[in-house]
This record gives C-alpha cells, structure tokens and sequence, in this order.
C-alpha cells in the first residue's frame, strides 16, 4: 500500500518520570528486523500492506515496535510511528514480559502511556516439526499453531535462546525468525539481525496504569478521523514534538499535517476487513 509514512519523536519535559519509566536493569541486547505484509483489504490482494517492523530483546522482555529506536537516544523521547494509510491491526506496538505468565501488552499514548491488554488468555499451543532450514545463518525449525483465527506457519531457532517473535507471536523455545499464516495473507520475512552495544532499555510496563481493551479500541475508532490532531491532544503538559519522515528526514508540522491529509484521501478508497487478529480472545 503506498502510503507516506513518517514517525514523531516525542519529548516528554517529565524528565525524572520518565527515566524511572525505563528499567536499567533491562538493557536491549538484539534487534531482529522484520518485513511485514499483510493483505489487509481482501478488495485489494496485489496491494498489501507493507512495513519494517522491530523486536527489540532485552534481559526481562520484549518489545515490538512500529519505529526504530535510536542508539544513544535521548531520555525521555518515546517513538511512534504512524501515517493516514495505517489499517493494519498488526502495526501496533506490544511489550511481552519474560516468565511471568502474563499476555503480551499493547503500549498507546491517550494523554498519557498506558498498557492495554486485548488478549487476556493468550497462549499458543505449538506443535514443533522436525523440519529445518536456515535463515540468516540460524538453524531454524518449523512449528505450526493457531492464533487470532488463522493458523501459522512459524520458523524459530534455539541459537537465540528468548521465546520470541514478531507480532503476538511468540511461546517457542526461541526467537521466531519468519512466520505466516496458511493463506499468505500475513506474512513476517527475516530482514536481519543486529546485536546492541550502546546504551538502551526497555520500559518497566508495570509502572503504567492498565487501560481496559473496550475503552481503547472506543479511543482508536474515535481518533480515525484525524489521527495527528487526537494525538497531540492527548499529548502530556510540556511535551514537544518532531517529525521525521520514514527516510529520517525533518519535517515540520505543517508538512506532516499536509501528508495526513494526502494520506486520508487514499484511506477513504481502502476497507480493513481482513484483520490479522480475526477474533480477539
């Protein structure tokens, strides 16, 4: 889907809130680069959605995120990555905790971070194959299961030894490298790897309040008409904003406003009615 994407970095002036936000104690080790497509309008098959998505791996979790964090970024700066053509349910940005037995979470911003967890009784029953091929230069294994009403094909390797994986997928013992279901029609490609040596970290997601899924997906259908101007009102006080187009390139406001609205017009031509997530649990 050609659309044109461009992320806001968002500065919070809350500068001691949001250092103790970030858990020192959860320093990002990898990044596993994924290559999106989903054909999330049936109507429109030779036009999927098509997007860069990241897993980053920490000590304690995970987080799955629509825009790249930056090295050495500064405190206190939280990424989002947004754009009018978005109407994949599967762009969206998801913390999952390591052997707590809690679902991944949703991460959003309505005038403040809150977590949001629409899968309460998250869990997918894998069953491992004998199967293997490379990917990258891992030993990969393949292991089928069924999530969200489709059923996928999912490839994971021991050498990355954290039960990951893109999206809402993840329960294997290790990191899914590529996954799709079994009509093609959501489909994460391997993109590459990268080990992290500069300073980052993960939020500590048990600092943010709980926003009940009802409430959240209310807010999401009342903002589609003007996603950029909801998401500066729900902006916290002394928070500030840049834009940046998806290349890295500086915009200014009027320019990302102008974008949205190009944006729209294409939205209007285009219907989410092949969701990733067919039923939400």
């Amino acid at each position: 889907m050609n659309t044109t994407k461009f992320s806001l970095t968002v500065i919070f002036g809350l500068f001691f809130f949001f250092q103790e936000l970030f858990a020192q104690d959860n320093p990002v080790n990898m990044f596993i680069k994924y290559d999106l497509e989903h054909i999330a309008d049936s109507t429109k098959k030779e036009d999927p959605i098509t997007r860069s998505m990241y897993l980053y791996i920490g000590n304690e979790s995970s987080f799955y995120s629509m825009a790249p964090m930056e090295k050495n970024q500064e405190q206190g700066s939280l990424h989002i990555s947004m754009d009018a053509g978005d109407q994949s349910d599967v762009l969206v940005n998801i913390y999952n905790p390591f052997g707590t037995g809690e679902a991944p979470c949703l991460i959003t911003m309505l005038g403040q971070l809150y977590r949001v967890y629409p899968n309460k009784k998250h869990k997918i029953d894998w069953t491992i194959t004998t199967e293997k091929r490379d990917i990258g230069g891992y030993a990969c294994y393949k292991a089928t299961g069924q999530f969200g009403g489709r059923t996928y094909e999912a490839w994971f390797t021991e050498e990355i030894p954290f039960s990951v994986g893109p999206w809402k997928l993840n329960g294997l013992p290790g990191a899914i490298l590529e996954a799709n279901d079994s009509t093609n029609e959501v489909r994460f490609r391997y993109a590459g790897l990268d080990k992290v040596t500069d300073k980052m970290s993960l939020m500590d997601i048990d600092k943010l309040p709980e926003l009940p899924y009802e409430k959240y997906r209310k807010a999401m259908e009342n903002s589609k008409a003007n996603k950029l101007g909801a998401m500066m009102a729900q902006l916290p006080p002394g928070a500030t904003l840049k834009f940046k187009t998806q290349d890295g390139r500086e915009i200014t406001q009027e320019q990302a406003e102008a974008l949205m609205k190009e944006g729209e017009k294409n939205k209007q031509k285009f219907q989410l009615n092949n969701p990733a997530e067919r039923t939400i649990n």
